[in-house]
């Protein structure tokens, strides 16, 4: 931990001083109050560092997020950390993370387990990956892109709140080594077997990879291959599919498909008319459901979903409308006040309001 000379005088100089004006309160009589606060006064407004009390971060749940990110007052930041307890990039950036909180105490830290909160916590603020770091003030969210490394974090914090370290802390290489030989050392001497059957989506993802290579380095591979498959193949009959066709014509002549194809539109229409009259009318609609469209507000709404799913402009889940009000494309959002569970939805009218 290196602290910067400068900054230490100033320490220093701010103690020396309040300890003898406390020495000077207790060992004076009262008429001596009034100077002593106002050398008070001076000394606080001529100390150029405010000193902090450092804290670590605090692990929250999601009810716990949604109260932090309420009550944060003007010129505030506060810190949100990401990650997921099996993730061993996590475990390491959770180290960093808390130097951090160290170096910024006049920011707020806060960690956020996947394991601890749903799925549409983490796509409401755009996460996609652990870990994941974003600051977040009254007006706007930045989330960190880049090297993991304390410096690279430091900088970021620099350039987003414009805050300088009260403590300056060199990150420890040899540290770092050893914390990267823990993540990787789990792969060092596993065959095969145990590798595919510990993470199959990073074989898929490394012969996905080399499969792409070796097209590169040899695009005429394929041609090659196809030849060798007509050379030494015997020809199909390809007859059979040629009648086939012509029979799956005429089946389609005969058969109306436009016909048929509006009938199950309609059919499809009533079973949404019916379905919000019953889910209007049902009595275990939940409270939080509020306020309820009518019924012919709903007969509008959902003829105005038809339209769009004909048009193919309709995206239909929590995790798209989220995605959709993110992306500044949405134009209206319907939500079912019978979801069950209700909560999954909850967080898009405030988004909704928020863009």
């Amino acid at each position: 931990m290196e602290i910067p000379m400068g900054k230490c005088v100033c320490i220093f100089m701010c103690i020396l001083a309040a300890s003898a004006t406390s020495f000077r309160l207790v060992s004076s009589s009262s008429t001596c109050k009034r100077d002593s606060m106002e050398f008070l006064h001076d000394l606080n407004s001529q100390c150029p560092l405010s000193i902090h009390c450092s804290s670590p971060p605090i692990q929250v749940n999601e009810e716990s997020l949604e109260i932090a990110m309420s009550s944060i007052q003007d010129n505030e930041y506060v810190a949100v950390l990401f990650y997921a307890s099996w993730c061993p990039f996590s475990s390491v950036f959770q180290s960093r993370f808390s130097t951090l909180s160290s170096m910024y105490p006049q920011i707020k830290h806060i960690m956020v387990d996947q394991t601890s909160v749903l799925p549409s916590v983490f796509s409401r603020y755009g996460i996609h990956s652990v870990p994941s770091l974003i600051i977040v003030n009254q007006s706007s969210r930045v989330r960190y892109h880049g090297r993991k490394d304390l410096n690279s974090v430091v900088n970021f914090y620099k350039k987003t709140t414009g805050l300088d370290p009260v403590v300056d802390i060199v990150d420890d290489t040899a540290c770092n080594l050893e914390s990267e030989k823990q993540v990787f050392g789990v792969w060092k001497g596993a065959s095969l077997k145990e590798i595919s059957s510990r993470e199959p989506f990073l074989l898929v993802s490394i012969l996905f990879s080399v499969s792409r290579a070796f097209l590169y380095l040899f695009p005429n591979i394929v041609s090659h291959l196809m030849a060798i498959w007509l050379a030494h193949i015997p020809h199909l009959n390809m007859g059979i599919f040629g009648e086939s066709r012509q029979l799956l014509g005429r089946a389609l002549h005969l058969i109306d498909v436009k016909r048929v194809w509006s009938k199950l539109k309609v059919c499809k229409t009533r079973n949404f008319h019916k379905g919000a009259r019953n889910a209007r009318t049902a009595e275990a609609v939940n409270p939080k459901a509020y306020p309820l469209a009518d019924a012919k507000l709903i007969t509008t709404i959902l003829d105005l979903v038809q339209q769009a799913a004909n048009y193919k402009q309709l995206k239909k889940g929590a995790n798209e409308a989220t995605k959709t009000l993110n992306r500044g494309i949405s134009e209206f959002v319907v939500m079912a006040a019978d979801a069950e569970p209700l909560e999954i939805l909850l967080h898009l009218p405030l988004l909704v309001e928020d863009m």
